[in-house]
């Protein structure tokens, strides 16, 4: 099979051809008959609303316009999910600009700007619902697959930000934040009902309603999820008659169900969550059984939210108290060996059985102090009272090691930005973080962002971010080695550097050009300290150099393109070697066409990523590079209260492979071929 390896130029040349092919027969779809009118009176409201500027809130804790953000922003709307036939949040940023995943058959993990660390849980991009931090208090992991704590149908806008953000977030967001924004009960107001069925015996369904009343309004939705997945997946690394020839027979189910509630009543809004997820594991990691249904994982979070918001004498004010839970359950048969008990059967199942609950409060206060300056500053209060991590045989007498613990940490932040021309603006923040497990850590971002003409924008910001090391790093593996190796972790830390360059075509087209430059230092990774003991330590410096490129376009007939290309050279300083699972190519192209009436559209999207070269239990290997397709049929209001799509993903039915983390005895672990899916809901 021909596999595709970009090489830069010819990936450069191929985004930008593709670029102005579907800008150019955009403008032409555009242009048929009549000129398109180029002054706002004579728009109607569909254009108009085309030509709104986008607005984030998740960058600077206020709501600004993208082009006066001191970060390069995507934000990704309910259509856009719609129309592409987006299922997760791993769907959505693999169709970002600058973004990769890994997918290991249990869970997808975030690859952004070259890094994409092995035994990584998504632990350096902060991931958050309406303002409220997702990633749990163990492994500090951003859900983005079937555990995420939101329905995709319950999404209004994703806030896609890049680079650090610990001057206001702290710890983990390292390379960046993303901010859900979910569906108001005034978006839906009644009862919405949807479902969706496709291949390997998939399905979903859910169930919504929102309800507006005098001084407020409250949402409430369940959605439930199962699959039995790819039931046959050959793995040559087991090709004998002991492990049944290498294929793993129903080892890919996949369920989950989750329910939301929101409500607002005054300036008080309280929101809650709940996600439970079960998935078998087929690739037998960490030297489990081969096609063993008892080698399973199960992720339960769950979170209440209360925020209060109110303008007092013209100081915008934001308080906010949560409880957290995150449970964790994982089983991992093993056969006896001759280190066990001689009463162990002859295979049995160890168990991870975690347990985290913290509590916490944020205020915030937001003031215009002078006609140019705009000051945001407030404090960050979290107690992470219950830490169980534990693990034991499921054996009766047999082996239980402990491993409970608790800490708190607190921060303070600020921020000022100041117009100091109508087209200067310099941005400025820090925050200090306080942990019990290591001390303090200080988060510095500068921005400028210059406005000459416009249409023209200039970003340049500086920013440090760190990474506090998370209980599992700290504490899981020391419980087997006897003693603490892992309680001396330092915070990873980053230095970023970024040029952003955005340009406004007109009414219906925009560029976006960066260049970045990333040191990280203290890099914690995993590794073997002796023969039989392993843990997590500061080994490694990281210099990435690299640079995206981004067109898009959305035009009055319906018509709307994008495309991108990212590279990336990412080097470990200590053998100035490519960093392990970094690809330098990143091709995207993303077109959507209207059909008939602007109620039924065509969307395909094209994915390129390039090889992925990595050290592999002593060999050097490599993951080959890829391009996929997926195409989706939508439509929206054809028939009063429905909607519709079908989806085809890998489309042309590629051969597709992911790198494999050294907890596997396999390097390649094999992803979907062609797969399918039928989407509907219906508004009663």
């Amino acid at each position: 099979m021909r596999r595709f390896r970009p090489r830069p130029r010819l990936a450069l040349a191929g985004a930008l051809l593709l670029s102005l092919l579907c800008a150019t027969a955009a403008l032409a779809l555009d242009g048929a008959g009549e000129p398109a009118p180029s002054d706002l009176e004579s728009m109607d409201l569909e254009q108009l609303t085309n030509l709104k500027v986008e607005t984030v809130y998740g960058v600077s804790k206020f709501e600004q316009v993208v082009t006066e953000a001191p970060a390069s922003v995507t934000v990704v709307t309910s259509e856009e999910i719609k129309r592409y036939g987006w299922r997760t949040l791993a769907d959505v940023l693999k169709a970002t600009r600058g973004f990769f995943t890994t997918y290991d058959r249990n869970y997808s993990y975030i690859g952004t700007r070259g890094f994409n660390r092995p035994g990584d849980y998504n632990t350096r991009v902060l991931l958050l619902v309406d303002g409220h931090q997702i990633n749990d208090a163990i492994y500090e992991s951003a859900a983005i697959g079937t555990e995420f704590v939101l329905d995709m149908a319950l999404i209004d806008r994703i806030e896609i930000i890049r680079g650090p953000s610990s001057s206001l977030y702290g710890a983990g967001a390292f390379f960046g934040v993303i901010n859900v924004i979910s569906r108001s009960a005034k978006q839906l107001e009644g009862v919405e009902a949807g479902g969706s069925w496709g291949s390997q015996q998939t399905g979903s369904g859910r169930i919504s309603y929102g309800k507006i009343f005098n001084g407020g309004e409250f949402l409430i939705s369940g959605s439930g999820y199962s699959s039995r997945g790819n039931d046959r997946l050959f793995f040559p690394e087991f090709n004998d008659p002991s492990t049944n020839n290498g294929i793993a027979r129903n080892m890919d189910r996949d369920r989950s169900y989750s329910l939301f509630a929101s409500g607002h009543l005054r300036d008080f809004t309280l929101a809650g969550a709940l996600v439970s997820r079960d998935k078998r594991i087929p690739t037998a990691s960490f030297g489990t059984i081969f096609n063993d249904p008892r080698t399973n994982t199960n992720d339960r979070r769950s979170y209440l939210d209360l925020k209060y918001e109110k303008a007092i004498d013209g100081t915008g004010i934001t308080a906010r108290l949560f409880y957290d839970e995150f449970r964790f359950t994982g089983n991992f048969p093993y056969d006896k060996t001759g280190d066990d008990p001689p009463f162990y059967p002859a295979t049995y199942v160890n168990r991870d059985q975690h347990l985290a609950r913290w509590w916490g409060a944020e205020v915030q206060g937001s003031r215009q102090l002078l006609p140019r300056l705009q000051l945001t500053g407030g404090a960050r209060f979290r107690d992470n009272y219950q830490i169980d991590i534990p693990n034991f045989d499921r054996v009766p007498g047999g082996r239980s090691l402990e491993n409970s613990h608790q800490n708190v940490f607190y921060a303070l932040f600020g921020q000022g930005e100041l117009r100091i021309l109508d087209s200067l603006i310099l941005n400025a923040g820090v925050r200090y973080d306080h942990y019990e497990t290591f001390g303090g850590a200080t988060s510095p971002r500068l921005a400028l962002i210059y406005t000459p003409v416009e249409g023209t924008v200039f970003k340049l910001v500086y920013g440090q971010a760190f990474r506090a090391p998370n209980a599992y790093e700290l504490y899981y593996n020391d419980v087997f080695n006897g003693y603490a190796t892992s309680l001396s972790l330092k915070p990873e830390t980053v230095r970023s550097y970024e040029a952003i360059y955005e340009q406004y075509y007109g009414d219906v087209v925009r560029t976006s050009a960066s260049l970045f430059y990333n040191k990280i230092d203290n890099l914690i990774s995993y590794q073997d300290l002796s023969p039989t003991q392993v843990a997590f330590a500061n080994v490694e410096r990281v210099r990435a150099l690299g640079g995206e490129f981004e067109i898009e376009g959305q035009w009055s007939s319906g018509f709307a393109a994008r495309s991108s290309y990212g590279f990336v050279s990412a080097r470990d300083q200590g053998t100035d070697q490519s960093l392990d699972y970094s690809p330098r190519h990143l091709v995207k192209l993303n077109l959507t066409a209207p059909l008939y009436l602007k109620k039924v559209f065509a969307g395909v999207e094209m994915q390129g990523v390039s090889r992925r070269e990595f050290s592999h239990n002593g060999a050097q290997v490599a993951s080959p590079g890829y391009l996929v397709t997926n195409a989706t049929l939508s439509s929206t209001a054809l028939f009063p209260g429905v909607e519709a799509s079908f989806s085809v993903y890998n489309l042309l039915d590629r051969r597709l492979e992911d790198p494999a983390t050294t907890d596997h005895v396999q390097s390649l672990i094999p992803q979907d071929g062609r797969t399918y899916r039928l989407l509907f809901s219906y508004r009663f």
